[in-house]
């Protein structure tokens, strides 16, 4: 019985053999008809049906219909159905084609199926391994994100005992970009408009693929409004239209804009807007020296620190305007070619200056109270709520030290002299030595003055006057040769040209022999007025008209 039934079974190989159709070893297409528990039933031809293991799809499970190549291993198995393999038949059709790609430096088509330790599996007709750092140009920290995406790849080792397959998604991608560069670079010019697609984007801006190279596109040249978020304008894969604003030969670095390729916010802007006209806007930002509103998208204007109170120094100013406030301004400044606009807050209201104008005129008398200091001057505020600024020259007509505002400080009140009121530039001149009169105006030539001695020099002697004004005593006003001063004092004037009897603080009579208005500086003379006090004398006790002399008073003439 057994001899019997391997006879049929060797003749039904050779009668199978012997037909048109699949055979051991063939490599065919097999149809999947049905389903079971560990297996597939697959088609192979001539109406014979093999069974599939399961566990030969490490993958995806193929379905009902679906066509999977296989490879005849024997026709008839231990069930008399045909013994198949889904595996080695892959292997079989596309090991050689791989070979081919990979010594020709070919890319193959594949796609990623499963995600494991150190990169993913690409399904390139066999199974391929793709580490991470190969899947893309830029680090990819989720690689399980591309699982199901067609990669093409180049393949970049084989071992065909082993069946191990390497491949790189990246190194094709390089490849792609340095060819399309090369075509980039032969056309790239500044102003060109050129198409790209968004590969990254930062908070300073994004880069944008434009053809084998990446250009940057600046988070200033995006919009004519201003961005905060670069991402709220573009995102990855993004395709756009940007134009070359810089290219640099030399480091293959573009710059890009995409506002450029926008409709100007200033255009016809004349027509919209004009001084003194009141304008709404938001305050988009807040610097020392001012605060930026933008009255329309992309139409900012400025309100300096000085045009946001009459009366009031602001020091910080966002202690008044946020970021995001609604605010009513006047427009003040108008700039089209600079592209600035200048607003102000306090000219929404009557200006004081105008005020002070009517009132305070030039000789007025007012009281003001320190401000603040400067190197200058000082400055006062007066009682309308605007400040005035008394210059160093204009606080004494006598200190003119180096620092002639030591004497005041910060809170001080204080009397002054309006002097003028400039209410254009908004200025206003006080001074508090007006208030009273010019000494240098009180003392004439020839008359007698009274001080100490300031300083001594090698050709005079210095005298600080009662009247706050210095006179200047020269050697040879010290002394008059004429008088009734001894010999040797004569010569002690010939060889010390001052007197070593002078010192610091000794108080000098003498007389004004010369005034320098200009510089506010005397001359004076101990001889002259040494000579007019004999004069005088002589006068008294000879009772003698005229100008006597010594000889003639005292009788010796005779």
């Amino acid at each position: 019985m057994e001899e019997t039934l391997m006879t049929e079974e060797i003749r039904m190989e050779d009668l199978m053999a012997q037909t048109e159709g699949p055979s051991t070893g063939s490599l065919v297409d097999g149809v999947v008809v049905s389903e079971g528990a560990d297996h597939l039933l697959v088609d192979v031809g001539l109406k014979l049906e093999a069974f599939l293991p399961i566990g030969e799809f490490v993958h995806a499970l193929p379905k009902i219909g679906d066509k999977i190549p296989v490879l005849i291993l024997k026709m008839r198995g231990s069930e008399g159905r045909p013994l198949v393999s889904h595996q080695q038949a892959r292997e079989k059709k596309y090991w050689d084609a791989i070979y081919d790609a990979f010594k020709n430096k070919k890319p193959v088509d594949g796609k990623i199926v499963k995600r494991i330790k150190g990169g993913v599996i690409v399904d390139v007709g066999i199974d391929a391994f793709m580490p991470t750092s190969q899947i893309d140009l830029k680090p990819v920290f989720k690689p399980e994100e591309w699982v199901g995406k067609s990669a093409r790849v180049f393949v970049l080792e084989m071992n065909r005992s082993k069946s191990n397959v390497l491949v790189s998604r990246r190194q094709f991608i390089e490849s792609e970009r340095e060819i399309k560069k090369i075509e980039t670079l032969k056309t790239i010019k500044e102003g060109l408009v050129v198409h790209g697609r968004v590969t990254s984007v930062t908070n300073f801006g994004a880069f944008i693929d434009i053809g084998g190279m990446e250009g940057l596109l600046h988070v200033s040249d995006m919009e004519w409004t201003r961005v905060e978020d670069p991402k709220a304008i573009v995102k990855v894969g993004d395709e756009l239209d940007v134009q070359i604003l810089k290219f640099d030969p030399a480091t293959n670095k573009v710059s890009l804009g995409r506002k450029q390729l926008l409709k100007h916010p200033w255009d016809g802007i004349e027509d919209r807007f004009s001084i003194d006209s009141v304008v709404k806007g938001k305050v988009t930002g807040i610097a020392g020296f001012g605060a930026f509103v933008e009255i329309e998208p992309g139409v900012e204007g400025l309100i300096h620190v000085s045009e946001i109170s009459w009366t009031e120094r602001v020091k910080n100013l966002k202690d008044i305007l946020k970021v995001g406030q609604e605010v009513e301004a006047k427009l003040i400044g108008f700039d089209r070619e600079e592209e600035k606009i200048s607003l102000s807050l306090k000219r929404l209201g009557e200006s004081p200056w105008e005020q002070a104008l009517h009132i305070y005129r030039p000789g007025t008398q007012i009281d003001g109270e320190v401000t603040h200091m400067a190197p200058f001057g000082v400055f006062v505020k007066i009682p309308i709520g605007i400040e005035g600024l008394i210059k160093n020259q204009d606080l004494s007509w006598t200190d003119k030290g180096p620092n002639p505002q030591d004497a005041l400080k910060v809170g001080d009140k204080v009397k002054a002299v309006v002097l003028e009121v400039n209410a254009k530039e908004e200025k206003m001149s006080l001074g508090i030595k007006q208030l009273s009169k010019d000494p240098l105006k009180t003392i004439h030539v020839g008359d007698a003055v009274t001080g100490k001695v300031s300083k001594i020099v090698d050709f005079g002697i210095f005298v600080a006057l009662d009247c706050g004004l210095d006179g200047l005593v020269r050697s040879q006003e010290i002394y008059n040769v004429k008088s009734m001063f001894s010999e040797v004092k004569r010569r002690d004037q010939e060889e010390h040209l001052v007197d070593p009897q002078f010192k610091e603080g000794d108080v000098v009579t003498a007389t004004v022999i010369k005034i320098n208005k200009k510089e506010r500086k005397l001359e004076l003379s101990i001889r002259k007025y040494e000579r007019e006090q004999e004069r005088e004398l002589l006068r008294k006790y000879s009772g003698q008209q005229g100008n006597p002399t010594l000889g003639e008073a005292t009788g010796w003439s005779d």
